[in-house]
Parts: structure tokens; C-alpha cells; sequence
């Protein structure tokens, strides 16, 4: 049995205060910027447009796209006409500040584990910098940025989703296509990196605790430094490790709120032409796929989550949705319309299950084919089909690209 391992970047992998480092850098982009805009103009901007991607809750739109509607036109510039001298900081100055961090030697000697053991690893970084700012911070931690030997790593060009948020990890499991195997979550921050991932079921490694907490962890959780990480993780036996069964409502919530964003993802990752196309004759392409995931959300599990919250024990019906896929002639329909199509009617599911009491997760109904069920248990089954569907989606796309 093999692992994912999820990897903090700032005071994990690399030596770096993340509070100081981040005024040093605004205050770094504010010189570099200064000659071509307002500071105080561009600091309101950039502020404004980073909380709203801390505060980013929905799958529509990835935060690259969050930031911008808000940044650019409170700068009052055009992206096209600005985005070079962006790049031009990040490509010139960014470096300046790599003093205010530090190498972690036993850093690159847990990705070099990880390598030799054939685990995939994700340089799980909050996304809310652009790939090249990470990139050269990569490099400062002495990780190999030439020949990346990381699976993912989650930048806001790509990401839907930030950290303290549940949906951000769900997100990255997503991107591997939902591994079943035991994943690890390595970070220093209790409110980041720790409690969100214990409330999924993963396994965690804090990084030099700074406080205590009453946080329940798994039994197999770990603190220490990251050299007591390293240790730990030589001396692991994957198969001692639970493989987690997303079965918690946070789980389940995160999951939900994901799959819309990793599916956006996926399809960004490949051209349109190949939307339609299927694998083999008797396989579904990714719209289709898209076009089952939206028509089975709005016509059976909204209509189940609503009976079910505003019903005594109802009764609710067997549907079989594979034959739609052929009835309903999915595969003419435009993909990038069904995916919007689909994140609208999620949303809408979601904020079902989100302005309800907590109690009535155990409402109770039957279910034509599995009895007394629960609306914990149905949407425990949306999310399984959810994630069953990403696993053939990253399926059917790596099948058709060359």
C-alpha cells in the first residue's frame, strides 16, 4: 500500500515566519509598484482582493479569478497591461526577500523518502500566491523546482479554495482523483493545516506546536519537529495507517463543495475538442460525465435532501440515471455549459444542508432500496458517487491525451 503525503510549505518545509514574511512582501510590492500606481490605491486593492480569497466559500471561479475581479478594476489597470510588471517583481525582486526565511535540511530528505517509497506528494501551500512566487520559495527551501518531485502543487491559478477551509483539502484529494489510501497532512498551524484535516479523518503531523489545544486527533497523529518528522515517517508502515472513509459531515460538506471546483480543474487541464470525446464507444466522455453529475444533483438528490428536511420519514424512490447519459443524448451538449450548470445546482444543494439544524443530519427516511436510511447516509452516497465519478473522469482524460 502506498500514501499521500501533504506538505505545508511556510514553517514546515521552509523556514518562515508567514506573518512577518507576508507584510515584508506587500511592503516589497508596494516599492516595486509604486511608479506605476497610487500606494495606498494598490495596497486597498491588494488587501481587499487577498481577503476575499481567505473568505472564498463556493466552487465558482478559481481564486486567480476572485482576485482579479476585485483587484484590477480597484487599481483602475487593465490585467494585460499590468500583469507584466507583476511578473517583472516576481521574476527581479521576489528574491529579496528570501533572507527573512531558512533551510530546513530534513525538508528535501522527506520528499527524497517519499520519492524512494513511491508516495505522491503535495506541496499543500495556501493559494494564495501566483506559481511563480511558490516556485522561487520552493527553491529557497533547496527543493528540486527544475524536476519537480511533487505531484501537486496548489497555487491560486488552479485552486478554488483556501486554507482554514475543509473544501481546500478535499480539493487537493480530488486533483489526485481521490486516492484509497492513507494520507498524511504535515504543518505547523493548528487552525491551517491541522484541525480541518483531522476533521476530514486524516492523519496528522503537527510541526513544533506553539499552544495547546482540546482537538481530538486520530490515534495515529503525531507532534514534533520536523526532523522528529522525518524520523517518524522512516520508520512508518503505510499499511498501520487508516485509510479514511470521509464519512464525518465535514467530510461529507467538503466534498460536496469540491467536486464542481476539481471538476473545473480537470477540464482546464484539457482542450475542449477532447471534452466530447470518448475513450471507448460504450465510455463516457467528460461532458457527459458532467451532464450526469448536473441532471442527477437536480432532478434526484435536491429533490431527496428537500423531502427529507421537510417531510416526516418520506419514502424515497429508486432512480437508475446511467441510461440518461444515451436518452438524453449527452454528448452533443456543451460541456462548459453543463459545468456551470452543475455548479449552480450544487450550490444550491449545498446551501440546503448548510442552513439546516445540525440535528438534522439523523432525519430519518426509506429508501426503496437500502431501508431506513438517514440524510447523513444519502449524502454519504452522493459524495461516494461523487468521487467515483472524478476517479472516471481523470480516467477518461488521461486516456484520450496522448
Amino acid at each position: 500500500m502506498s500514501l499521500t503525503l501533504l506538505l505545508d510549505l511556510d514553517d514546515t518545509l521552509l523556514g518562515n515566519e508567514i506573518n512577518g514574511f507576508v507584510k515584508a512582501y506587500f511592503h516589497a510590492l508596494n516599492q516595486a509598484l509604486s511608479p506605476h500606481i497610487d500606494s495606498s490605491r494598490l495596497m486597498h486593492s491588494l488587501q481587499t482582493a487577498v481577503t476575499a480569497m481567505l473568505a472564498k466559500s463556493t466552487p465558482q471561479k478559481t481564486l486567480e479569478e476572485a482576485f482579479d475581479e476585485i483587484f484590477y478594476p480597484g487599481i483602475g489597470i487593465e490585467k494585460s497591461a499590468f500583469r507584466p510588471i507583476l511578473d517583472d517583481f516576481y521574476a527581479n525582486k521576489f528574491d529579496e526577500l528570501k533572507p527573512l526565511t531558512s533551510l530546513r535540511p530534513a525538508a528535501k530528505k522527506i520528499i527524497q523518502l517519499a520519492r524512494e517509497r513511491n508516495w505522491k506528494v503535495v506541496i499543500a501551500t495556501n493559494p494564495i500566491f501566483p506559481a511563480a512566487a511558490i516556485q522561487k520559495r520552493l527553491a529557497w527551501a533547496g527543493l528540486n523546482v527544475g524536476n519537480p518531485e511533487w505531484n501537486l502543487v496548489t497555487t491560486y491559478e488552479i485552486f478554488h479554495f483556501c486554507k482554514p477551509h475543509p473544501p481546500y483539502y478535499a480539493e487537493i484529494l480530488g486533483a489526485l482523483c481521490w486516492p484509497e489510501e492513507p494520507v498524511i497532512m504535515v504543518g505547523n498551524s493548528l487552525s491551517d493545516d491541522i484541525t480541518p484535516t483531522e476533521a476530514l479523518g486524516l492523519t496528522t503531523f503537527w510541526i513544533d506546536p506553539d499552544q495547546d489545544t482540546n482537538l481530538t486527533r486520530s490515534a495515529e497523529s503525531k507532534s514534533g519537529s520536523l526532523d522528529e518528522c522525518l524520523d517518524w515517517l522512516t520508520t512508518l508502515k503505510e499499511n498501520t495507517l487508516p485509510v479514511p472513509d470521509f464519512s464525518g459531515s465535514a467530510a461529507l460538506m467538503a466534498t460536496l463543495q469540491s467536486t464542481p471546483a476539481v471538476m473545473d480543474c480537470l477540464g482546464r487541464s484539457y482542450p475542449l475538442e477532447k471534452w466530447n470525446q470518448r475513450p471507448q464507444p460504450a465510455e463516457w466522455s467528460f461532458t457527459e460525465i458532467l451532464c450526469h453529475l448536473r441532471d442527477v444533483d437536480r432532478e434526484v438528490n435536491l429533490n431527496r435532501i428537500k423531502m427529507i428536511l421537510t417531510e416526516q420519514n418520506p419514502f424515497i424512490p429508486g432512480v437508475f440515471t446511467d441510461p440518461w447519459v444515451e436518452e438524453r443524448n449527452y454528448r452533443s451538449e456543451n460541456g462548459q455549459a453543463a459545468l456551470q450548470e452543475f455548479i449552480l445546482v450544487r450550490t444550491e444543494l449545498l446551501k440546503l444542508l448548510m442552513d439546516m439544524d445540525r440535528g438534522s443530519w439523523q432525519d430519518a427516511a426509506r429508501h426503496a432500496i437500502f431501508g431506513p436510511t438517514t440524510l447523513h447516509e444519502l449524502v454519504g452516497f452522493i459524495t461516494t458517487h461523487d468521487r467515483s465519478h472524478i476517479s472516471q473522469a481523470c480516467a477518461t482524460l488521461a486516456e484520450i491525451t496522448p
